[in-house]
């Protein structure tokens, strides 16, 4: 008797309801999966860090609009360091191994790229069970962690990583990648044909509310918002926000908001500013508020990370309608703060550049109301959940039914 295979099953650490981006992105994914006409299961973990007041309330299996999903539970520890990131990652991976024989059962099997070592299990299902695998790229390594200096290139962790890339790349169906600099590092380097790749950014909802023009006398308030670990150059920021005269001079305010191995920094070297004002991870309604009370917006990544990731808040600062400083080299953000004018690029490193930045919008809102809509325009015709989930679905029914 030949067992009738279900479509997809994606695997994720973090799933809805846990309120991190990628848990969210995970659930809006895997719902553009099933409106493509695919059966979704989804097997991802246990929600504990990311899940506030509702811990031990959600439930190990459920079905939500039409997926199917369940939770496991792992040990997990504090990830404040690299070592307690290390302990769930793999309590992860083992959770999900233990479940391997399950996999045959499906006609693709699908994951992130965080935590790493879960691509083994991609490349493990593909082998012994012939299903078909789409891998999607938040993120790259071991590459991140040899430039962020986390690992050496020719350390263990590394060689390890390695070793299962060149055999994934050998059974991958397709590959979603969230930057055309991403996808042309998977053909060059990963050996990817360009076929199989597909470049289908992140998105965010749109909650745009019309604003009113700011008024003179208010200060000119920039926002961080999100993660604040090994990827982002907080330091250009940092010591941009040090050296800026004191806000009575400049009636300048920052804000930061979110989480991450940085962002205790923050706190340390700007703590006592009275132009600056720090905030956990914010979401809902708080995220919103903190978020239209902003001037302009910051992203940052670290020099050399250009096509090994990309920050998935700017989404979020182009629907709010606001111009984006960005301290990166990252190539496709830099496309889109010049062909919609819709901001300002400043070399990491170059403090004094962001000073200039931002007294630049501070100074004339006019600029800064044109660089807005600029980035609003580039909001609606690019990353909309309609375009990009609408892509992802089309992208899963081509290479299953191929």
């Amino acid at each position: 008797m030949i067992m009738e295979k279900k479509d997809v099953l994606f695997i994720c650490q973090f799933y809805s309801p846990e309120y991190v981006t990628s848990a969210e992105l995970a659930s809006e994914t895997c719902g553009a999966i099933a409106e493509a006409g695919l059966s979704v299961d989804v097997l991802c973990g246990y929600p504990g860090e990311y899940i506030g007041e509702d811990v031990g309330k959600v439930p190990k299996s459920e079905t939500v609009s039409g997926v199917s999903i369940k939770r496991l539970k792992y040990l997990t520890v504090s990830r404040r360091n690299a070592f307690g990131r290390l302990v769930n990652y793999f309590s992860f991976y083992c959770a999900v191994l233990f479940r391997l024989f399950s996999m045959k059962k499906y006609r693709l099997i699908a994951t992130y790229s965080n935590p790493p070592m879960v691509t083994n299990i991609l490349n493990t299902a593909a082998r012994l069970f012939k299903v078909k695998t789409v891998f999607i790229a938040h993120d790259v390594y071991p590459e991140i962690a040899v430039r962020t200096g986390k690992t050496r290139e020719k350390g263990i962790m590394a060689r390890t990583m390695n070793r299962i890339n060149r055999r994934l790349s050998k059974v991958l169906n397709g590959v979603v990648c969230i930057s055309d600099e991403m996808a042309d590092f998977f053909e060059k380097e990963r050996s990817i044909p360009r076929e199989k790749i597909a470049m289908i950014p992140n998105w965010h909802r749109d909650f745009y509310r019309e604003h009113a023009d700011a008024t003179e006398n208010k200060p000119f308030t920039c926002g961080y918002f999100g993660n604040m670990g090994i990827c982002q150059d907080m330091e250009t920021i940092i010591s941009a926000v040090e050296k800026l005269a004191p806000p009575e001079e400049n009636n300048i305010e920052f804000v930061f908001a979110g989480h991450g191995t940085k962002a205790e920094e923050i706190g340390k070297r700007l703590g006592g500013r009275s132009n600056v004002k720090r905030y956990g991870f914010l979401r809902g309604n708080e995220f919103r508020d903190a978020m239209e009370k902003c001037d302009a917006f910051v992203v940052s990544l670290e020099e050399g990370l250009g096509g090994l990731c990309a920050p998935s808040k700017v989404y979020s600062y182009y629907m709010m309608g606001k111009p984006v400083i960005a301290v990166t080299d990252e190539k496709d953000i830099a496309a889109d703060l010049e062909k919609y004018r819709c901001g300002l690029v400043v070399k990491n490193g170059d403090s004094e550049g962001f000073i200039r930045a931002v007294k630049k919008l501070a100074s004339d809102r006019n600029i800064a109301a044109e660089m807005g809509a600029g980035a609003r325009r580039c909001y609606l015709e690019n990353y909309t959940p309609e375009i990009c989930r609408g892509k992802i679905g089309r992208f899963f029914r081509r290479v299953i039914d191929k």
